[in-house]
């Protein structure tokens, strides 16, 4: 899994919220190294219990291994401090469920 650094996350604005917590727009810096910056979707973990800490670090081992041209790329995680935060490629017309809609 890879380790993204908090610094290089900026939040710009809420898209909702899920299972584990809020999703957040942000900005990353030093991601891909042909672009400064590039827009993500932050997925944050609201709950910090033991549980839900090694939930946060199962899936993120799942996503890693799943890559598709079709699947939402995963960038990786940030774990500096709370919450923990999964960084993954920004849709801009959303889930696929709201964009069918």
């Amino acid at each position: 899994v890879q380790h993204i650094k908090r610094h290089n996350i900026v939040l710009k604005r809420e898209l909702g919220e899920g299972a584990f917590g809020k999703v957040f727009l942000a900005e990353c810096y030093n991601l891909c190294p042909e672009q400064d910056k590039i827009l993500v979707a932050v997925k944050t973990l609201k709950d910090a219990s033991d549980n839900a800490r090694k939930d946060f670090h199962r899936e993120a081992e799942l996503l890693t291994n799943l890559q598709h041209e079709h699947i939402v790329k995963f960038y990786g995680v940030c774990i500096e401090g709370d919450p923990l935060i999964m960084v993954f490629e920004y849709m801009k017309h959303g889930d696929l469920n709201k964009f069918l809609r």
